[in-house]
This record gives structure tokens, C-alpha cells and sequence, in this order.
């Protein structure tokens, strides 16, 4: 029984019998096993595109070839050669200290407002409540709850600047 290549990144080999069984090798352990139709053609399908994203310079291999290296590390277990110039994928994008300002100048924000502004803030500005129906809730008249939105963004402008 001739087990093919798969290549290096790749943890399974994946075979098929003589008499249809879908066989897997797991490269880790050796451990064999058969697997249904629909794992196995989840598996190919994932050695394909692994096959697929190396590309012209990537692995390439044929029966009577070796395989290439490829230059990328396809885990998250290896480490990078040069630390400053291939451990940048690592790093997370999102700067933190925009969400840490905005959540400060929120905080002083909510201290400025007064009970029925505050009110108002949560409900309407932050819950998303519409303006009117807020005003028909607190028994309250439409332009008095437009007056209290309208201070809220004054007082918003002043802080967020």
C-alpha cells in the first residue's frame, strides 16, 4: 500500500484502499485510522489550499521529487528567525489607548450631565431609543427632550473637542 506525500505543514496523509476506505495518518503520532467520505474530502479540500497558497516559490513536489521548503511558517509553534522583521504578524493592530481615551472622556461626560441628562444619555444616546417615544415615556413635552439632547451635545463637544 503506497501512502502519498502530503506536504510538511500538512498533519495528515491522506489515502484511499484498494476496496474504498478512506484512510488518514496522523503525522504526530502515526496513528492510522479510517475516516468517513466527509472527512476526507474536508481534509482534501484543506490540503489543497495549503497546496495552493505557496504559490510559484512554495512547496512543489511529484512522485519522484523531494519536497521544497517553503520560506513561510505555516505554525504558530515556529519561532521567527529574525525577530523585528517576521514577528510583526504577531502584533495586534488595534490600538487600545483610542478606546481608553474615549471611555475617559465618556466617564467625565456622564459626571458633568444632571439626573434627567444622564437619563436621557443612556436611553436615547447610548440605548438607542428613539426621541419621541423617550418624551412620551417620561410624560415629558418633544422639545424639552430636544433641548436636553442638545445640551448633552454641547457639553460632548466641549470634552471630546
Amino acid at each position: 500500500m503506497k501512502i502519498p506525500k502530503t506536504p510538511i505543514e500538512f498533519d495528515y496523509d491522506l489515502w484511499t484502499t484498494e476496496d474504498g476506505k478512506c484512510m488518514v495518518r496522523v503525522k504526530a503520532t502515526g496513528e492510522v485510522t479510517e475516516v468517513d467520505r466527509e472527512i476526507m474530502k474536508a481534509l482534501r479540500a484543506e490540503e489543497k489550499k495549503l497546496r495552493r497558497s505557496y504559490g510559484s516559490d512554495g512547496n512543489s513536489e511529484d512522485e519522484d521529487s523531494e519536497e521544497k521548503p517553503s520560506g513561510a511558517d505555516l505554525s504558530l509553534d515556529a519561532l521567527p528567525d529574525d525577530d523585528v522583521k517576521t514577528s510583526a504578524w504577531l502584533a495586534d493592530p488595534h490600538d487600545f489607548t483610542n478606546d481608553i481615551t474615549a471611555q475617559m472622556l465618556e466617564a467625565e461626560l456622564i459626571a458633568s450631565l444632571t439626573d434627567v441628562q444622564l437619563d436621557l444619555y443612556r436611553k436615547c444616546i447610548v440605548g438607542g431609543k428613539p426621541l419621541r417615544k423617550y418624551a412620551r415615556e417620561e410624560g415629558i413635552n418633544f422639545k424639552c427632550a430636544w433641548k436636553r439632547r442638545e445640551l448633552i451635545q454641547k457639553k460632548a463637544k466641549k470634552i471630546f473637542g
